[in-house]
């Protein structure tokens, strides 16, 4: 296991950790630091009490020695996002109610909850259709990439995965048919 044992603050979007340890590439955060996005008085307690009432949380924690503030390494414990997740998910501080509407803002969207209308999503398919066209004939790499972004958006408001783009313009003959 690759673990950097020097303490960093980390930021992605919304969330900003003050201490975070990465373990095989991946940011662990410790309980001050989720307690503290959290807005908890006491962050550390605040994050122990939602411990100790959901104990399945510390599947998604892993000690490491940390240097403290004494100079002396120490076992400390930290969490996988995933753990700083389903922190978050059971905690009831007003920040964590933002985060899991947030998240289920995300699912709902993902899972079908807000896709286009049939007129909408005849329209999409044929911005679709003319996307790719126009890709198969397009020679300029901005323009290319342009196109590309327009077909994943499109793909995404129906729901769908994006078109494998190396196959534009070939005879089906030129492909391998797979499973068949």
């Amino acid at each position: 296991m690759s673990t950097s044992t020097e303490i960093t603050p980390f930021s992605w979007g919304d969330v900003s950790l003050s201490e975070v340890v990465h373990v095989n590439g991946i940011p662990h955060a410790t309980k001050t630091a989720i307690g503290e996005w959290l807005e908890y008085a006491d962050p550390r307690d605040g994050v122990n009490k939602v411990l100790e009432r959901n104990p399945y949380i510390e599947e998604f924690s892993t000690a490491v020695k940390l240097t403290a503030v004494d100079g002396k390494l120490r076992d400390t414990t930290v969490y996988h996002p995933m753990g700083l997740l389903l922190v978050v998910m059971e905690s009831g501080q007003p920040k964590a109610q933002a985060a899991k509407v947030a998240i289920a803002a995300f699912v709902w969207h993902f899972c079908g909850g807000s896709r286009p209308s049939l007129r909408d999503a005849v329209s999409l398919r044929a911005h679709l259709l003319k996307a790719l066209a126009a890709l198969q004939s397009c020679k300029c790499a901005f323009s290319q990439r342009l196109l590309l972004d327009q077909i994943r958006e499109v793909c995404r408001e129906l729901g769908q995965p994006v078109p494998d783009v190396a196959l534009i313009g070939k005879d089906p003959k030129q492909t391998a048919l797979e499973g068949f």
